[in-house]
């Protein structure tokens, strides 16, 4: 026993030099490590061919990208909406900057609905033609990089920007996406005849993830209420059970494991859920809501979107979505919905391709698009990194 004790103790500086050797002789090379970002301009900035057992990090690295520096405003506690001004005085501001900014100027505003005050962010444009809806994810600022984003390019075809401010006042938290397309839909109405559109039928809709059901949502119910209203969304939330699956799994890729503590993180921060609750109980709370409308087996698009009017809805998915999972967009494969390559993997991941602003953008104006009114991103870059990004 004393022998085999002896050839143990040998045999840790050996493996110790042995990695010290290694470690030395890969110094200032990339030889075993996965490549992360790409030098070669002609390739994506991101990519890694395997990280922890054949997964690629290119999905998360997108994905906390494009939230960026907001990144500590989805873990903290949400912003008061106590400055917000009435609908009509925003409607006469002037700003002497808005020419330089593009629309990128937002006011906090206050409008009032049959379903409670909708509280937003205006972006004003002069003497605009139509009205862009802008939802947000779960837990990141109305007046954020993504919907400035969208208000600058929507500006460039006269279009006014509202994104709306979800209500996050319940704990423990839930959603009620049904109530927030309906208050959007009446504020976009009451901010066409308040800021004097001069086409106040002309309301749009765009929307990332959670913020791209209600947009969803939001165009099926003005649909219904007979206005020619369309709707460009990425990544949205199609089928929640699906879903929750995916951010509750626990064999997964390195992508999904860092999603999911972000998004933890989120419920932990934002919303004071710790310990945190699984993300199935967090989206089936409003079951047990008797004030909510959404009803989840009715709401959803897994379960009514393959019979809508399809040139009303433009839907991008990225090429892996480590944060909604796959197996959501299987019932729109299987009716033969369109669905939009964004070309990139992450979720929502404008940051490794900025060109999907403007392909949402003109989904939901295809004749402006045409006309060559769109603004294009190399005329536009100046301005936009202005913003930090």
């Amino acid at each position: 026993m004393k022998a085999v004790a002896n050839s143990g103790q040998w045999m840790r500086p050996q493996v110790g030099l042995i990695l010290v050797s290694i470690a030395l002789g890969t110094g200032g090379c990339s030889t075993l490590w996965p490549p992360i970002v790409r030098t070669s301009p002609q390739d994506r900035l991101f990519h890694a061919s395997w990280v922890a057992g054949g997964s690629s990090t290119e999905g998360a690295l997108c994905s906390l990208a494009t939230i960026g520096a907001e990144a500590t405003r989805l873990v903290n506690p949400p912003e008061p909406t106590s400055g917000a001004i009435p609908l009509e005085l925003a409607c006469k501001l002037e700003d002497p900057a808005l020419g330089a900014q593009h629309g990128r100027i937002g006011q906090l505003v206050s409008v009032t609905t049959e379903a409670g005050p909708q509280y937003g962010y205006l972006f004003i444009t002069p003497f605009a033609s139509g009205l862009v809806v802008a939802f947000s994810g779960m837990g990141m600022p109305a007046a954020g990089w993504i919907n400035a984003r969208f208000a600058e390019l929507g500006a460039q075809k006269g279009l006014i920007t509202f994104a709306p401010v979800r209500d996050e006042a319940a704990r423990p938290i839930y959603f009620d996406p049904l109530r927030e397309a309906k208050r959007a839909i009446e504020a976009a109405k009451q901010i066409a005849q308040a800021c004097h559109i001069a086409a106040p039928a002309d309301i749009s809709f765009v929307g990332i993830s959670l913020g791209g059901l209600e947009a969803l949502l939001a165009n099926r119910e003005a649909l219904q209420q007979g206005m020619a209203t369309r709707a460009a969304v990425l990544d949205p939330v199609l089928d929640v059970e699906k879903v929750t699956d995916n951010l509750d799994s626990y064999w997964h890729s390195f992508a999904v494991d860092a999603m999911q503590a972000f998004f933890r993180r989120i419920l932990s921060g934002r919303y004071g859920e710790w310990p945190t609750p699984s993300f199935r109980d967090v989206m089936n709370r409003i079951r047990s809501q008797s004030d909510a409308i959404t009803n989840l087996d009715r709401d959803a698009p897994s379960a009514w979107l393959c019979g809508a009017k399809r040139d009303a809805y433009s839907i991008f998915l990225s090429d892996k979505d480590p944060v909604l999972g796959e197996a959501q967009r299987e019932f729109a494969l299987s009716c033969a919905f369109p669905i939009r390559p964004a070309r990139v993997p992450g979720h929502t991941p404008f940051a490794c391709r900025l060109e999907l602003f403007q392909e949402m953008i003109d989904a939901l104006h295809p004749e402006r698009a045409a006309s060559g009114q769109a603004i294009t991103f190399r005329q536009s870059r100046i301005d936009f990194e202005t913003l930090g990004f």
